[in-house]
């Protein structure tokens, strides 16, 4: 399977991927194909990773895939038309940050794995299994070069990812993290005769639009074009299961520098639960909290990204070098 199998395979979704070159990672332990995607005028050429490089993994959330979260609107065709960019890849680009995304199982352009379903960590596994790829490709002998973020759930697997022993990036971003202390998700029963069964659940242009909330932060034909962008690549609500998993989110285990980021009115992550996840990040590293005003929770979308761009790019070129003594 591949992504030809996905919705990003067909004719209409492929549009989508207009200046994304689209690479094929096996998933350690059982080898089922991750899609990630980078920009095309950064990877290909066979052009020699500079030793400068600063190379950012992107995770996307619980809803919609990494293509129109983080390239919305890219691509040369858009601009050739005059159509305004909300690539965030293109914008970390241009400031040398080196980019890449993925979606996770059953998620824009990964196929399904034989479960039908998606859980968190698995998809920290996958996350390791795409950080050694891109270690690989940008030839690094520690974790230096490579920092991750995660959006909204998202967040939550990169905090996982974080929590290992021996992290395989230098620099964590949790961006609108939905991490709540007070919450707590439950396990499945044991003994159940009947479980009950889930179909398919289509997703609706109404649940892509309901993340903004701002009056005047995004225009409509802008917000139309993500929902329409979202429902190509995941016209079916994933199915999440075990979330118990994310219950061993610790904030006190992270021990690398770490950017919280979030919109001051984010719905999603309230600001004195946003306190409690940065005040109780592991001792001994550097990190920032940043609150960006007029904003919520997809702030990177919004009329202002040009300010998230700025505070990620900053924590990423600025902060402490760590990292020489850990080898993969």
């Amino acid at each position: 399977m591949t992504i030809a199998d996905t919705p990003l395979g067909t004719k209409e979704g492929s549009l989508l991927l207009d200046g994304l070159d689209v690479f094929t990672v096996p998933a350690s332990g059982d080898d089922h194909p991750l899609t990630v995607y980078g920009l095309k005028q950064q990877t290909s050429g066979g052009a020699e990773p500079r030793p400068d490089d600063h190379v950012l993994l992107l995770l996307h959330g619980r809803t919609w895939s990494s293509v129109p979260v983080y390239h919305l609107l890219g691509g040369p065709k858009n601009a050739a038309k005059g159509i305004e960019s909300r690539s965030l890849m293109e914008a970390l680009n241009e400031r040398n940050v080196t980019a890449y995304a993925m979606d996770f199982r059953g998620f824009g352009g990964t196929p399904k794995d034989a479960t039908g379903t998606v859980e968190p960590n698995r998809c920290m596994e996958d996350v390791e299994s795409v950080l050694s790829w891109l270690a690989a490709r940008h030839k690094c002998s520690t974790p230096e070069k490579i920092s991750l973020m995660g959006w909204s759930q998202g967040a939550l697997v990169a905090q996982l990812a974080a929590q290992r022993r021996k992290p395989m990036f230098s620099r964590l971003i949790l961006y609108g993290s939905i991490f709540d202390p007070m919450v707590r998700y439950p396990r499945e029963p044991l003994y159940v005769k009947n479980r009950e069964y889930v179909g398919d659940v289509e997703n609706t242009f109404d649940a892509a639009v309901e993340d903004f909330t701002i009056e005047g932060t995004i225009p409509p034909k802008a917000a139309t074009n993500f929902a329409e962008a979202a429902l190509l690549s995941d016209p079916i609500k994933a199915q999440w299961k075990h979330l118990y998993q994310f219950n061993n989110c610790d904030p006190g285990m992270v021990h690398v520098p770490t950017l919280v980021v979030v919109g001051d009115q984010d719905p999603y992550a309230p600001l004195h639960v946003q306190q409690e996840l940065f005040a109780n990040l592991g001792r001994g590293s550097d990190r920032t909290w940043s609150i960006l005003s007029d904003a919520d929770h997809a702030v990177h979308l919004l009329e202002g990204r040009s300010r998230f761009v700025n505070v990620v790019t900053s924590f990423i070129m600025n902060g402490k070098r760590i990292g020489k003594e850990t080898v993969f």
